[in-house]
């Protein structure tokens, strides 16, 4: 006889979300799930897993919300829904019509994902200094890509907005909307729920976040601060090498996502209490080490981020809890440099 309790408890046990929060509670996240979105009910209510093996002694303990859990495999999926339907509402975005933007290719795929079932084609400017993974499952996705060239010198601000002229050429053609994630309000918004999502899974001390666009942090410290307790610490991350939040130097990068070399107008900085900046090799070490000593597969921006949580945690000491994100599965980066055998 089927026991659906037995068969749940089973199946969080094997994906180490029993260990995280009692049984009844992921039964009826499932349930709020399709509530949540009718047409995309798998973007979002991700797993919160505790480090075991990575804290030091008398450190805090560290959560990460595992993101790529989502469709596309990155917390993206959550920005792109609430822009998309955000521009709908607005009358802005309407059947048949082109979505452009500039991207890293997480927002790519995230907003081609969510664009292919309601019916719009979608156009992109990247960069050959992103993953080729991340390149092809834009594609695979069905938007039509522009890639711009790096000359091996990475991620760098210049690159940046010379996509971002692109993009506004592509803009202003007949029936074509820009999603504009670097100005553009409804970034932040499908990222309240990840701040709610956080609520419901119990208290915490920290949140900790690497800013590109800055949607996540915006959102997720809006919710807290609005909602929850004004002394919960917001942590902004950067790479070391483009520290535009800090006013450091601003200059080549391999931390995809983040560090863009200038601040978008959709970061809000009053909610920020602190920023750590990480080198690209201390975070694809800690990306690494995710991977061999926790199983969990993400890829170099979530190194950063379990990096910084790793210096609040021993800030913190006992008793105290930090939160931070992986944004995104690992097999977006199995052909660079950060899981290549040869490069041990």
């Amino acid at each position: 006889m089927f026991n659906r309790r037995k068969f749940l408890y089973t199946l969080t046990s094997l994906s180490g979300l029993a260990a995280i929060r009692p049984l009844n509670i992921i039964s009826d996240q499932m349930k709020k799930t399709d509530n949540q979105n009718v047409q995309f009910p798998a973007v979002g209510n991700t797993p919160l897993v505790r480090l075991r093996n990575m804290t030091e002694p008398d450190s805090a303990e560290i959560w990460v919300k595992w993101e790529g859990a989502n469709p596309t495999g990155s917390m993206k999926d959550r920005m792109a829904l609430g822009m998309i339907e955000d521009a709908e509402k607005k009358g802005q975005l309407k059947p048949g019509m082109r979505v452009v933007e500039a991207t890293g290719g997480s927002t790519g795929s995230s907003l081609a994902m969510v664009c292919g079932p309601k019916g719009y084609k979608t156009h992109f400017i990247t960069i050959d200094a992103i993953s080729l993974e991340k390149r092809r499952t834009m594609s695979a996705l069905g938007a039509t890509l522009e890639v711009m060239q790096s000359h091996g010198r990475g991620i760098t601000p210049e690159l940046v907005q010379r996509g971002l002229e692109r993009v506004r050429e592509l803009a202003a053609d007949e029936d074509t909307w820009w999603a504009n994630q670097f100005e553009n309000p409804a970034n932040s918004v499908g990222y309240r729920s990840l701040g709610r999502e956080l609520e419901e899974a119990g208290g915490f001390d920290a949140f900790v976040m690497g800013v590109g666009t800055g949607g996540c942090i915006t959102g997720v410290a809006s919710y807290i601060k609005e909602e929850l307790n004004n002394d919960i610490r917001i942590v902004a991350v950067e790479p070391a090498a483009s520290r535009n939040l800090s006013g450091g130097p601003t200059g080549g990068h391999k931390l995809e996502g983040i560090g863009l070399g200038f601040i978008p107008e959709t970061v809000r900085m009053d909610l920020i209490d602190e920023i750590e900046a990480v080198a690209d090799e201390e975070a694809f070490e800690t990306a690494r080490d995710l991977a061999k000593r926790e199983g969990l597969f993400a890829g170099p921006t979530s190194g950063a981020n379990v990096a910084a949580a790793k210096r609040i945690a021993k800030a913190f000491g006992p008793d105290k809890r930090v939160v931070t994100l992986l944004c995104d599965t690992g097999l977006r980066y199995l052909d660079g440099d950060l899981f290549n055998v040869d490069s041990d």
